[in-house]
């Protein structure tokens, strides 16, 4: 079991990994964005609405729910890269656990819905599905730091480089 003693150095530095955080984080934020375009000022450029939309939630629930796992994410990201993240092994073990538990459940929604139940409301929501799968490699790769990492930082490291 490691702890914060013992666990590894980063494999990466620190940046890197906000760096790559930040693009799933503008990869998802561009969905929320272009789904809010299609339900106000539809465009032809993008796909529709209903495209983007399982029916799951009502959409202003949708909205608000993602505009939190936007801010969280962007905490996170925040931390990472100005090199405050707090590094907790353990912290990293949940989110990996969780992480890999939520991108299965969506690989798996993915393939029913392109070979089993396309029709279906929500394994045929394709567009959701592959923005789920970016939320899950946030998670994935969050935790990855987490359980990768030492807990003390090091000035180098705070620079990007250890």
């Amino acid at each position: 079991m490691s702890d914060p003693q013992t666990a590894q150095p980063c494999s990466l530095p620190l940046r890197s990994y906000g760096y790559v955080l930040l693009v799933l984080l503008i990869l998802f934020s561009g969905r929320v964005l272009a789904q809010l375009i299609q339900a106000w000022v539809p465009v032809r450029f993008l796909p529709p609405f209903d495209a983007w939309h399982s029916g799951v939630l009502p959409y202003p629930a949708l909205v608000l729910i993602q505009l939190i796992i936007i801010g969280l994410c962007l905490g996170a990201v925040w931390k990472v890269l100005a090199g405050s993240v707090v590094l907790s092994p353990r912290k990293g073990r949940i989110l990996l656990a969780l992480g890999l538990v939520y991108f299965g459940v969506m690989a798996l929604r993915l393939a029913v819905g392109v070979f089993l139940a396309p029709d279906h409301f929500w394994f045929g929501a394709r567009l959701p599905t592959l923005f789920h799968l970016v939320l899950a490699a946030f998670v994935l790769l969050y935790g990855r730091l987490h359980s990768a990492c030492r807990r003390e930082r090091t000035e180098r490291s705070r620079e990007g480089v250890l």
